[in-house]
């Protein structure tokens, strides 16, 4: 590891140096490990991948990086970049030994900091993992990855499974189930054995991995009995116990629920398991096969800024149970339940081998995505297709045309459609294929660049078929897992041990990994997928075939894509989480990494989704930290220097209540001026104001806030905004709001008048010579009922497909409560705007 102390400054290049401090200072290395983190823990995940032409060696974007950061590598301590990297976070450093050593930093403002790690070499794109293997009947199964000790690298927490591991339908006693600690270099932080009560099998051990406690380390979550023994030998609930009967399964007995920390693998908490098997024929057979079918998962229920929950689940077949847990660093509280014997008989036989979370109806939290079913973020009935159990299911977003998310899954009743493509905000049926197949796989991605959006195929249903369920090509060669590995936005196939390019000519072969194993039998998954070195793209760890280590694969192929780590993205962070639960799959992001808009240069971005306009956002004189609201009576002139929200404004979220960091008094203006992120409340105009050139770079609750009476004007000229999960301009007082010349991308609503304030007023908004960069909901939202106008001129809109509604109407009210919708588009009244006004590109 390399320290980072500030011991001197250096100036080359007219790049100003943190000059690097000795290895002994470890203050400085912690402190530029900390400055190398994410908000959410993650450090560069620097890897150098060895292959025919050179190292590929690339590192993480992370989603609070400038816009401005840039790059120097550095190999065997020597700087190989002439000029500062931006733009990219992968070089390949042709020629250059298989062993080389390199170090990253990053310069930012022209100041250039070391990270406080090395890369992680993989000579021949590839590098193992030494194991201590439990015993010789015993092989490595599923992984997942967190930050055990809160370094800022991931760690790996792995599954030992015995050979002699059984189907719930199978009877048999088997051996005990391990788990691990492993860091990638290999050493064992410490072994949890689930012991003689937890029998061994896909259904029965789900084990989740995350940060419950919001403490900087993940803890490790999973189901516990009698004797199970935690990783520093303290025996949990009766050491002498075995409820085992004559055919392995364990029917009686207590059953836990444990919270292991991270770091020791020490029990931090138990609790009894919820559900408790109770009567076994309950739940659809008396042997024992449909009662102990667990899934467990990771949620938000609370959205952005609180702690996620855990999710544990019992129950597919015939009843079908869910239980929230919130963990607090010392103990588990129970959120809520859910139980379809209490939500009707619709919900009963609905859940799959594996359930998916993410947030379906875009209210900021998660919900549990079901087999055929979906379970509110409140643990309520969301909806239930009724089309029954299946083994494959996929969440994500699958058309980047379209707001929110899609779901397909697979039907293993020969009497439900075989497959079907969801929307799951609702659970309306959007397409399916013919009953009358057990279609035991299927999968959803977009993996050809010739086709919008993604593609869907299974085992029992004929050909490649798109967003509309059109057969649009013959099928891939398998129907398993993902990968993004090659470089461009597409996904590749994974499926055995090997990865290859979909084309309808036939399937490019681009990886055979050579004395590894795939588990769980027919399944052929991965021991892991996921994003969890380097840039985007995804590693895949396998078993080497002696079971004495694992092997990481990574890409060893230049791109010309960056996106931040999609490790940052909350619904592809929980995918993995859940990944080893049942019937494995492959974790999709909340947004699209549309091939083609990738390949002709305007992408996505993983943190928004917002392809980039044509703004010039101004550099920044000086950076000044708020948090106190600056208070404006007169004329304001910020000389474009950038005030930075502090924690006394507010988290600088979503959120409402916040504090602003301008308050301008009527009659005032404030003028070149940067908010920077995290946002707060933006700017609260108490009268009549004007807002001259005025940058939001991240928009907090709102990026300005009109108040005032009946005869108040106010001005927006020049400036931009972007990332406003909700609106931008909130208009509460009365009056006339004129914005000209304004940019704005990655939002909800541009302007919205108050659909349920208190006092209520007749307003009018007039937006003229405006640029928004999809994604974006709607331009303006106005309350007929009170006679509201917006007219529109010289808007142009980036990237959007038809989905932006220019002009919404509400019918408000002074209650509080939502307002309804009650049309949209031109009607000459309160809409005045023509096709003519609004171009697209």
């Amino acid at each position: 590891m390399l320290a980072a102390a500030l011991a001197g400054v250096l100036t080359a290049g007219g790049v100003t140096v943190l000059a690097q401090a000795s290895d002994e200072t470890e203050a400085g290395g912690a402190a530029g490990a900390a400055a190398e983190r994410s908000p959410g823990g993650l450090g560069r995940g620097l890897v150098s991948v060895g292959g025919d032409q050179g190292n590929l060696v690339s590192w993480r974007s992370l989603a609070a990086d400038p816009e401005d950061v840039a790059f120097h590598l550095y190999r065997d301590g020597t700087r190989i970049t002439e000029e500062p990297l931006s733009g990219t976070t992968n070089y390949l450093d042709e020629g250059a030994p298989s062993d080389a050593s390199y170090s990253l930093a990053t310069v930012t403002d022209g100041v250039e900091a070391m990270a406080a790690e090395e890369a992680l070499a993989m000579p021949r794109a590839q590098t193992d993992i030494p194991l201590d293997r439990p015993s010789n009947g015993h092989h490595p199964n599923d992984a997942s990855v967190g930050d055990l000790d809160g370094d800022g690298d991931l760690d790996l927490v792995l599954k030992w499974e015995p050979d002699n591991a059984k189907d719930n339908s199978q009877s048999g006693v088997t051996d005990n189930v391990y788990l691990d600690g492993v860091t990638l270099d290999g050493e064992r932080l410490w072994r949890i054995d689930l012991g003689p009560n937890i029998r061994a099998g896909a259904h029965y051990t789900q084990f989740q991995v995350y940060d419950y406690d919001g403490d900087g380390a993940a803890e490790v979550a999973v189901k516990t009995a009698d004797g199970t023994v935690d990783g520093e030998g303290t025996v949990i609930g009766d050491a002498g116990a075995d409820h085992r009967n004559s055919g392995g399964y364990v029917l009686e007995g207590p059953e836990f629920l444990t919270v292991f920390h991270g770091a020791t693998g020490a029990a931090v908490d138990t609790v009894d398991y919820v559900p408790p098997r109770g009567n076994v024929a309950d739940w659809g057979d008396d042997y024992g096969n449909r009662v102990d079918r667990f899934l467990a998962g990771t949620a938000h229920l609370g959205g952005d800024g609180q702690n996620p929950s855990l999710v544990m689940a019992r129950g597919y077949y015939t009843r079908s149970t869910l239980a929230a847990w919130d963990f607090d660093g010392q103990s588990l509280s129970q959120r809520w339940f859910f139980d379809s014997d209490e939500a009707g008989g619709q919900y009963a036989g609905q859940g799959s081998h594996s359930l998916s979370v993410g947030d379906v109806d875009l209210d900021g939290n998660d919900e549990i995505v079901y087999g055929a079913m979906a379970v509110d973020d409140d643990g309520s009935p969301m909806w239930s297709t009724g089309t029954g159990h299946g083994d494959a299911q996929h969440l994500g977003d699958f058309d980047p045309t379209s707001e929110g998310l899609e779901y397909f899954k697979v039907s293993e009743s020969t009497s439900q459609p075989s497959s079907l493509l969801i929307d799951p905000a609702n659970g309306e049926i959007q397409w399916e294929t013919d009953a009358g197949a057990d279609n035991g796989r299927g999968v959803a991605g977009d993996i050809w660049a010739d086709n919008p959006g993604a593609e869907f195929w299974s085992s029992s249903v004929s050909g490649l078929r798109n967003l509309a369920g059109e057969e649009i090509g013959p099928k891939p060669s398998s129907a398993n897992f993902l990968v993004w590995w090659d470089g461009d936005a597409t996904r590749e196939l994974l499926d055995g041990t090997h990865i290859d390019k979909y084309s309808p000519d036939g399937d490019e072969r681009l990886l055979t990994a050579e004395g590894v194993s795939s588990n769980n039998g027919t399944k052929s998954t991965p021991v892991l997928s996921a994003d969890i070195l380097g840039d985007w793209r995804e590693e895949v760890i396998w078993r080497t075939s002696d079971n004495n280590a694992l092997r990481i694969y990574s890409t060893d192929i230049p791109t010309d894509l960056t996106f931040p780590s999609l490790m940052e993205d909350r619904q592809y962070r929980t995918g993995v989480a859940w990944q080893n639960t049942a019937y494995n799959q492959p974790p999709h992001p909340s947004f699209a990494l549309d091939a083609a808009a990738a390949e002709a240069g305007t992408g996505v971005s993983a943190r928004s989704g917002a392809a980039p306009s044509a703004v010039d956002w101004p550099e920044a004189t000086e950076e000044i930290e708020v948090n106190e609201t600056i208070e404006v009576d007169g004329d304001f002139d910020g000389g474009n220097a950038r005030y930075v929200p502090g924690p006394g404004l507010g988290d600088g979220g979503q959120g409402e209540d916040q504090l602003p960091v301008f308050e301008v008094a009527e009659g005032g203006s404030l003028n070149d001026v940067i908010i920077g992120s995290p946002g707060a409340d933006g700017v609260h105009c108490e009268g009549s104001c004007a807002l001259n050139r005025v940058w939001w770079e991240d928009v907090g609750e709102d990026a300005a806030t009109f108040r005032g009476g009946d005869g108040s004007t106010f001005t927006v000229s020049g400036g931009a905004a972007r990332g406003a999960d909700d609106k931008v301009f909130q208009h509460n007082g009365g009056g006339e709001l004129t914005v000209t010349d304004f940019a704005a991308e990655d939002f909800t609503t541009l302007y919205r008048s108050c659909g349920n304030c208190s006092s209520q007023y007749q307003r009018s908004v007039v937006l003229d010579g405006v640029e928004v960069t999809a994604p974006a909901s709607r331009l303006v939202g106005i309350n007929e009922n009170y006679d509201d106008t917006a007219t529109l001129r010289a808007i142009t809109v980036i990237g959007d497909d038809g989905d932006l509604v220019p002009c919404q109407r509400y019918v408000g009210n002074d209650s509080g409560d939502e307002p309804e919708e009650s049309g949209e588009g031109p009607d000459g009244t309160h809409c005045r705007y023509s096709e003519s006004d609004i171009s697209y590109q």
